[in-house]
């Protein structure tokens, strides 16, 4: 990539004390068949050896490092990576997840490329542990007209499986900083409301599952925003009805367990 010239893809990584894993992430980005990409870690304010960690990789252009002064949150911090981005697309990769598919971008890039009336495009999800070992495996919805009819029940999109076009996020209002933990969700609403979206068929994200996730330490806010979340877009998408009562559903299951084992 000629580094006078804008990228093509922008990669966010957002960070904050995962050195343990952040080797792997952006290794899975170097690997990537496409590369007319910038890749932008945005460092949380990390307390363990990330920055260390990251500091080799710098030696490439491509690639740079910034650092919160403060602990900010994770919407905030996705909004300073996509303020700095220059790409006319934006990649999402959190740095405990990592690339399994050297063409994931390659896809991404040729699907919106072919289809201007769609802003996102994800693929399929393959769930590890800790230590990198499958659980299990899903492919989402496919078509829009499949994700608008799921969408409310189930977030379609893995944060780290997306590909969007930057003047699409920014029109809708980009992370709402005060939905931290569920602001991905809430952007793809947002989006579905003015262009179309879609996920690749494809297993090209290892999303990895261990103690610090956001969603398994603070389950209960997040489905009570989620809930919120779906009553705003009542009049967005079908199948509301179904949604509200899955949503309830979980609601309920959850304090059971929370309040009485």
């Amino acid at each position: 990539m000629d580094t006078n010239l804008k990228p093509t893809i922008s990669i966010n990584i957002a960070t904050y004390n995962r050195g343990r894993f952040i080797t792997e992430a952006i290794e899975s980005v170097l690997a990537q068949t496409f590369n007319d990409w910038e890749l932008i870690i945005i460092d949380d304010a990390s307390t363990d050896n990330t920055a260390e960690i990251v500091r080799p990789y710098l030696a490439d252009p491509r690639i740079k490092y910034l650092k919160n002064e403060t602990n900010q949150n994770i919407s905030l911090t996705r909004n300073r990576g996509l303020k700095e981005s220059q790409g006319k697309y934006i990649a999402i990769l959190d740095s405990d997840d990592l690339w399994c598919d050297q063409e994931k971008l390659t896809k991404q890039y040729d699907f919106l490329e072919k289809n201007p009336d769609h802003c996102l495009v994800g693929t399929g999800i393959i769930v590890v542990d800790e230590q990198g070992q499958e659980k299990s495996r899903y492919l989402n919805p496919e078509t829009d007209k499949e994700i608008r009819n799921k969408i409310l029940a189930k977030n379609t999109f893995a944060q780290s499986s997306v590909l969007y076009r930057k003047e699409a996020v920014l029109e809708v209002g980009s992370y709402n900083p005060n939905l931290n933990g569920i602001e991905d969700y809430d952007l793809w609403l947002k989006l579905g409301t003015k262009y179309k979206l879609a996920n690749l068929p494809s297993y090209s994200l290892k999303y990895r599952i261990h103690g610090g996730n956001i969603s398994l330490t603070d389950r209960w806010r997040l489905m009570k925003i989620n809930l919120e979340l779906i009553k705003k877009h009542h009049d967005d998408y079908p199948n509301f009805t179904l949604a509200i009562l899955r949503r309830y559903s979980r609601l309920f299951l959850y304090f059971i367990l929370k309040f009485f084992y």
